[in-house]
């Protein structure tokens, strides 16, 4: 999401323009401009900087310093008050963003909310080929955990368990909320921030990748941390496709293989309506065995003849009917129950399997492989791979 994109979608969300300035009082990047304009904000534009009285004003207010949103009082220019937001790094300052307040509603908690989220993604942006390397707060902590050099990632690990915000090993708890795809970048960031501001929870936003949000929290118990998140999620209208978690090695100096389990746990969790939108990795291990093979139907025949000829030969009574009992342990009033029928059905359909499936439920090492390939073939229907 490059800064036009952000500016675009904040003033969406807002209702006004957004124009954002570099430190030389020349826009970066423009939202279109509403009726409310004056001649100022006209002049800046079509000029490409900002008229000498207006960078004066500014300079005067030393608003580029401000580590603050600033009020300005733009009646000695005739032009409309603005809000002027610095956006900062831990090098200092890197823009300003510039919004017309005058002649409109006041901005509410909400667009607030937004406009924290449109500086912070700012700032990535803009500072992405020259990353702060210093910084000892825990927010520049936090922001380095995932950095792609591993000796910035490592040392930023190690400071936070310093300080008490994660420990090494399973006590460190990530998370990867995968939101509706419909959720903008601004309004995804915002939940984000807004969870990590509550700093009584301990919940620490990392940053997102794609439509996955991540967090990182030390937690031993993973159920309140998700019932959590997702009442918040709800109170912010930004719905929740699936959640994955992992917990950190003890032996790894950082979060990034954490993150990439606890990813993969989201987007298994998304795929499979069984685990019902939520998984942690450690219980993914057949799944992510399935993964890894090909889709190729010839490849069921050679490893299960049974399975193949449940998925391609036969009907899909036959099939849920065979992987429902062999999901059960092969019990057979569990079987009835999940099936709805009567335990004289069960035995009637088993009995007049295809007798390819009939041998290989009488076989230990059969039936297994039978179960996994028929969990394989619908992991490759879920993904839309056959």
């Amino acid at each position: 999401m490059n800064v036009q994109d952000i500016v675009d979608e904040l003033a969406t969300v807002l209702g006004r323009s957004v124009v954002i300035n570099d430190l030389r009082y020349r826009p970066i990047a423009a939202s279109a401009q509403g009726e409310v304009i004056d001649a100022l904000r006209a002049a800046s534009l079509l000029q490409r900087k900002t008229p000498p009285e207006a960078r004066a004003l500014v300079e005067r207010l030393q608003i580029a310093q401000a580590r603050q949103p600033v009020h300005v009082d733009m009646s000695e220019l005739n032009a409309l008050d603005r809000l002027a937001i610095p956006i900062r790094d831990e090098g200092g300052p890197l823009a300003i963003m510039w919004l017309i307040t005058g002649g409109l509603p006041p901005l509410t908690p909400a667009h607030f909310s937004a406009i924290d989220a449109a500086v912070l993604l700012t700032k990535e942006e803009l500072s992405r080929q020259s990353p702060g390397a210093g910084g000892s707060a825990r927010i520049a902590v936090m922001g380095r955990l995932l950095a792609t050099d591993a000796a910035v990632s490592r040392r930023a690990f190690s400071d936070a368990v310093s300080n008490l915000w994660l420990e090494r090993g399973d006590g460190t708890l990530v998370i990867a909320v995968r939101v509706d795809p419909d959720v903008g970048a601004i309004q995804r960031v915002a939940f984000g921030r807004y969870l990590d501001a509550r700093r009584t929870k301990g919940i620490f936003y990392l940053g997102e990748r794609g439509t996955t949000q991540l967090f990182v929290v030390r937690a031993p118990d993973t159920g309140p941390v998700l019932d959590d998140i997702r009442a918040e999620a709800r109170d912010h209208s930004v719905p929740i496709c699936a959640i994955g978690t992992a917990r950190q090695q003890r032996h790894s100096d950082d979060l990034h293989t954490a993150v990439e389990q606890a990813v993969t746990a989201a987007e298994t969790a998304l795929l499979l309506p069984d685990l019902d939108g939520v998984a942690d990795i450690s219980e993914l291990g057949t799944w992510l065995m399935l993964s890894s093979v090909l889709a190729d139907t010839t490849q069921i025949a050679l490893f299960s003849p049974a399975a193949y000829a449940l998925c391609v030969d036969g009907d899909t009574t036959q099939r849920s009917t065979v992987e429902t009992y062999l999901d059960v342990r092969s019990q057979v009033k569990e079987a009835c129950d999940l099936l709805h029928i009567h335990r004289t059905t069960l035995y009637y359909r088993l009995e007049n399997m295809p007798p390819v499936v009939k041998a290989a439920l009488d076989d230990g090492i059969a039936r297994s492989t039978l179960h996994l390939c028929l969990k394989l073939m619908r992991l490759w229907q879920t993904k839309g791979r056959l």
